[in-house]
């Protein structure tokens, strides 16, 4: 089984879905057949530091992370810190300072205290006693705008479903028709709406016009057992 869940539909309506449906909602999407994909795989978690890793190596420390939570490393105030506005937070050479530390070794409150400005070290502590949620608030502020905009959903499935949420295979692929062909859900949802370039294929008679509805077919055979098709939501799209 690949997914509960499965969205797909036409590049020309593909981002409706993606970011008011489940980026505002908080909720948990991939598309396992263009997994180089950003938009398509948010919580990505590699090789390279990702968001969602980042917000991890903030929370793990936490409590509220459960039975897996331990103590900071060095390693993780690196990938969740580094990220951080310098001025007003953190202290001057802090980030030298963590490259050249060994990554595996536990950060203590001397450390930290080393590390971060007082004030930003004293909102740190507020922000920890609250809960996991005030701590990853606390982090979001202080982000740099270079990551900010990309921290509001990973932030968004962790305040909602728990931090371990991003660690977990999300059950919604996302997608076109087009990037899960051969893929199947229990369950699919499938926009009619096409490209401009897919509705003049469409308007044409022959060939064209042929080549969209098989494209179509292929969507409606993707669900193992529950097909929706959904309102159309432009003037371009297909009747099925």
């Amino acid at each position: 089984m690949l997914s509960r869940y499965f969205h797909v539909r036409t590049e020309a309506k593909r981002r409706a879905f993606d970011e008011i449906a489940a980026r505002q909602n908080g909720i948990p999407f991939r598309n396992p057949y263009r997994r180089a994909n950003g938009a398509w795989n948010p919580l990505r978690i590699g090789k390279r530091a990702s968001t969602a890793g980042r917000i991890l190596s903030l929370l793990v420390a936490h409590p509220d992370f459960g039975e897996h939570h331990r103590l900071w490393t060095n390693g993780d105030v690196m990938l969740w810190a580094e990220v951080l506005q310098t001025k007003g937070v953190l202290r001057h050479g802090m980030k030298a300072k963590l490259k050249a530390a060994e990554a595996a070794r536990t950060v203590t409150e001397d450390r930290l205290d080393d590390l971060f400005e007082p004030e930003a070290l004293d909102s740190l502590g507020v922000a920890w006693e609250g809960g996991y949620r005030d701590l990853l608030a606390w982090w979001q502020a202080r982000l740099g705008e270079d990551i900010r905009k990309r921290a509001v959903f990973p932030a968004l499935v962790a305040a909602t479903r728990g931090p371990l949420a991003l660690a977990e295979t999300p059950g919604v692929i996302v997608g076109t028709i087009h990037s899960v062909k051969g893929g199947q859900a229990d369950v699919v949802y499938l926009f009619p709406d096409i490209s401009q370039a897919g509705a003049a294929q469409y308007r044409r008679d022959g060939p064209p016009r042929d080549s969209v509805i098989r494209q179509f077919y292929v969507g409606v055979t993707r669900a193992r057992e529950k097909l929706y098709i959904c309102g159309r939501e432009s003037n371009m799209a297909v009747s099925i």
